[in-house]
């Protein structure tokens, strides 16, 4: 603790500093004052006012002081962090790495304010608000915080300031939404709002982008205050620490810019910038702090790759990732660290209050305290906007329009029935295609990955993308014949390609050799090179998304020419299954060291080139594509799914099912509103000569849940030995529940064009239509919406004959008996849940869900012969008062 006195605004302090920090204030011009600056939630540390590095001329009597060119922050391209492994960390040897995180710091007020200060920015007011602590408050917390330090020459000084010490004044900055009085934004009263840091990157076959921690600046100050027309600019410095009443040498300058958006009066735009004073120790990580939460809210979006339906208590990496755990499914590490396929650096709260980042740098969004969380960006730059809304679901419509809504997929792929995922060349797709056709079972399209051969060794297709002859033998014949039978062609196809043997490049188009002639791989900064993302023995190259002529010539050649052309394909699955490295070399970076900014963005451009190939081929309306990967902007693009994966059928967990509805669910908050999964009809455990019992009925289980989703696909698992296609009992249910996704299109449609003109998700989180249901507050469920009107309760563990299902209030009808019940307050039921009839309830007063019914009994789905009798069994159950639950 320190003794300081605090001149009248514009002379020069005089510090008598030993040691800490504090704030001058214009009200306390004469006066020894320490000032309250909580450092963390559980108490708070008092310092001395820090006097401004430079004396400051002397400014007029009003509450802001105009900005100076010296304050000013010239706008330069974002300092990225650089690679850990680089040559130049490498030579520097004094360089040490912490595993501190972000944590509040403190404010200090530098800026003479006499009151409040309330600027309106459009429909919102930013205020920096004063507040008072007395001298009981602050000895009592300093006290409590000091005590853990035995230093009898600091305690001196806490006694001695006792006497002294008046009232003292903290800052902190509240935004509000005007029209809704939503606070949006908020800190508390002495704490830093917005930091900086230091620090280096790496990335390993764990975790993409990892941070290493150098240098923190957590201790704010507040210098100007300006208030224009459009905006509010809050000008100041970062400081890693108070040496002698005086900030570090190298504190950092920073400008918060609050404006209001262009184009919506229900958002409002952040942009925070740091630079350093000089080019030595840059800032290359910027981040936020706010104050605005509480234990019981709840988190969702993220996009597809997070597997719980609240985040809060989590701390999530928005960062692209390939990685996948054992089994094929991504570990939990990943799941819960937002580490995926497809992220979005967004949220949404069931309040109604809405954030999303603009800036493609990895992110970091810290929910793992009670009452504050923080959002840090892997970049000087962090931009992004805050939307006030009166609900959830008004919130995510507005997020879509700003960022771009989904397309409408084809008609054919609502009405037609199932997608399958066939490989194994003419004989295969053959066999199993009459085996479905024999039952009946309605079929939209077969996607064929291995349409380029499979790689010896390897154990997965040839990423060459020219179609293999020797497998698929009478190709054109193959395609007429699934055409003729209403089937359409899919294929499979990513930015990879591997350099073929020369011993098997006779009678093949060379795809490496010209993508490499004319320069279109990532490569090496190193060596100049192509970027190896394969074996020693066998490389493999990118094709780099950045550079305009790559682009045009995989558009051209790979799509437009291979796909479409020879091989007739009307849709294909779009992939990138790889993680675009942060220190390669890219045309649009030529020198390097600007990965970051292209990691998130890799899988949007990629889907970007294949939406363009299909308008340039005047084929909008009848092919399309989707894609496992992509960021922010993808869902205007491109119909989106959770990476097909091999389900863990023999563990003792519900095999992946409840992370892949969560990815689902949050994905459609983050507006990828047509999110799905496949369905993996994969063994790879072979029990004698059929599938053992619990793998055939997690696999029911799993075409139960995703018939009610936006696509209905399946896939067999690049190289496995065995499949579920040879199982006639699977066979009768992907039969089934073809029939039923295909009797749900003309409602499914309604809800299509909700997503094109509301950005509302086909699959919906019960909540976003209850969000003052204490039981999906507080419970959570595993239940999920198609819509507003239907209500399905995924049964996902094996050998379940009944479900205990909760109910929301409404009315509903069971979709398999056709029993009604109004449910007033919500409660629970014992419901059947047989393997082929899950627990599904409809909305009575939905006019599409009596032609559900009568389609489905037209089908032979629902068997009318049999419906009284259950009915009757159902109503003779008795109601269950010991746990309170009824028969349905």
């Amino acid at each position: 603790m320190m003794e300081s006195q605090v001149p009248p605004p514009g002379q020069p302090m005089r510090s008598e500093a030993t040691s800490g920090g504090g704030v001058p204030d214009a009200r306390y011009e004469t006066s020894t004052i320490r000032t309250a600056a909580p450092s963390n939630r559980e108490g708070a540390t008092y310092a001395a006012a820090p006097p401004p590095n430079k004396p400051k001329p002397k400014a007029k009597a009003s509450s802001a002081v105009k900005a100076r060119p010296e304050d000013a922050i010239k706008h330069k391209p974002a300092v990225h962090p650089p690679l850990k492994k680089s040559k130049a960390i490498r030579k520097n040897a004094k360089i040490t790495v912490t595993k501190q995180k972000v944590e509040p710091g403190r404010l200090f007020l530098r800026v003479p304010l006499e009151e409040d200060r309330d600027m309106e920015v459009g429909d919102f007011r930013v205020s920096v608000k004063l507040s008072l602590v007395d001298p009981e408050t602050v000895e009592r917390v300093a006290k409590k915080l000091e005590s853990a330090n035995k230093n009898k020459k600091n305690q001196q000084q806490i006694d001695k300031m006792n006497i002294e010490a008046p009232k003292i004044t903290l800052a902190n900055i509240v935004v509000v939404h005007l029209p809704t009085l939503q606070v949006v934004w908020s800190s508390e009263p002495g704490v830093n709002f917005v930091g900086g840091a230091g620090m280096l990157v790496s990335q390993s076959s764990d975790t993409p982008c990892q941070e290493h921690f150098l240098w923190h600046a957590n201790i704010q100050t507040i210098d100007v205050i300006n208030h224009g027309k459009s905006d509010v600019i809050i000008r100041g410095h970062l400081s890693k620490g108070i040496y002698n009443g005086e900030l570090h040498k190298k504190s950092p300058r920073y400008a918060l810019i609050l404006r209001k958006h262009p184009v919506h009066s229900q958002c409002l735009n952040l942009s925070l910038q740091i630079e350093s004073e000089d080019n030595k120790g840059e800032a290359n990580q910027s981040h936020f702090i706010s104050s605005n939460t509480t234990a019981n809210d709840v988190f969702m979006g993220f996009g597809h790759r997070l597997s719980t339906p609240n985040a809060k208590g989590m701390e999530v990496r928005v960062s692209n990732s390939s990685k996948k755990g054992k089994h094929g499914y991504a570990s939990k590490e990943m799941q819960e660290g937002g580490a995926g396929n497809l992220v979005v650096p967004h949220f949404v709260t069931t309040n109604g209050a809405s954030f999303f980042l603009t800036t493609s740098e990895p992110s970091v969004f810290d929910l793992r305290h009670d009452d504050w969380f923080s959002v840090r960006v892997q970049s000087s730059v962090l931009k992004g906007t805050w939307i006030a809304a009166n609900s959830a679901l008004e919130a995510m419509s507005i997020h879509a329009s700003l960022q771009g809504r989904v397309k409408k997929m084809p008609m054919w792929t609502q009405r037609n029935g199932a997608m399958l995922g066939l490989s194994g060349g003419t004989f295969t797709v053959r066999r199993i295609h009459k085996a479905l056709r024999e039952r009946g079972c309605p079929i939209s399209g077969v996607v064929i990955s291995d349409w380029t051969g499979i790689k010896p060794k390897a154990n997965r297709m040839w990423y060459n993308w020219v179609l293999e002859r020797e497998l698929y033998p009478n190709w054109k014949h193959l395609v007429d014949d699934l055409e003729n039978s209403g089937i359409n062609v899919g294929l499979y196809v990513n930015p990879c390609i591997d350099e073929i043997p020369p011993h098997l490049r006779s009678g093949r188009r060379y795809i490496f050799g010209e993508a490499e002639d004319n320069g279109y791989f990532i490569k090496d900064p190193n060596t100049k090179q192509v970027y190896n993302f394969g074996t020693e023995s066998a490389h493999c190259g990118v094709v780099d998304m950045t550079n305009q002529d790559a682009v045009n010539w995989f558009k051209e050649t790979i799509i437009q020419n291979e796909m479409l052309g020879r091989a007739g394909a009307s849709f294909w699955m779009a992939d990138t299954n790889f993680d675009a490295p942060i220190g390669a070399k890219y045309k649009c970076d030529p020198d390097g060291g600007r990965g970051l900014s292209v990691v998130n963005r890799f899988p949007q451009d990629f889907a970007k080139v294949n939406r363009d190939a299909i308008r340039d081929a005047g084929r909008e309306g009848d092919s399309f594509f989707f894609a496992s990967s992509g960021f922010s902007e993808t869902a205007q693009l491109v119909a989106t799914s959770l990476s097909d994966r091999v389900s863990n059928l023999h563990a003792k967990s519900d095999g992946g099912m409840m992370a892949a509805l969560n990815g689902i669910i949050n994905g459609g908050v983050s507006g990828f509103a047509l999110g799905h999964c496949a369905v993996s009809m994969a063994v790879p455990e072979k029990l004698g000569k059929g599938i053992s019992s619990r793998s055939r009925d997690m696999i029911c289980r799993w075409l139960e849940m995703m018939a009610f989703t936006s696509l209905f696909r399946t896939h067999d698992g690049e190289g496995v030995v065995k499949t579920a296609y040879e199982d006639g009992f699977v066979l009768d249910q992907l039969t089934r529940w073809s029939k039923v996704y295909k009797a749900l299109a003309s409602y499914r449609q309604n809800l299509l064009s909700e997503a094109s003109f509301q950005g509302w998700p086909v699959v919906r989180h019960p909540v976003l239509h209850y969000p003052t249901d204490k039981h999906f507050l507080e419970e959570g469920t595993s239940a999920f919406m198609l819509g507003t009107s239907m209500y399905v309760a995924p049964v996902m563990e094996p050998g379940v004959t009944t479900a205990r299902v909760y109910l929301p209030p409404g009315s509903w009808g069971h979709m398999w008996t056709g029993l009604t019940r109004t449910v007033k307050t919500g409660d629970y039921f014992d419901v059947p849940a047989p393997i082929g009839e899950p627990p599904v309830f409809y909305s009575i007063h939905c006019p599409h869900m009596n032609n559900l019914v009568w389609v489905l009994q037209e089908e032979g789905v629902i068997v009318t012969k049999n419906r009284e009798k259950k009915k009757s069994k159902m109503l003779s159950n008795p109601f269950q008062k010991k746990d309170k639950l009824r028969a349905f």
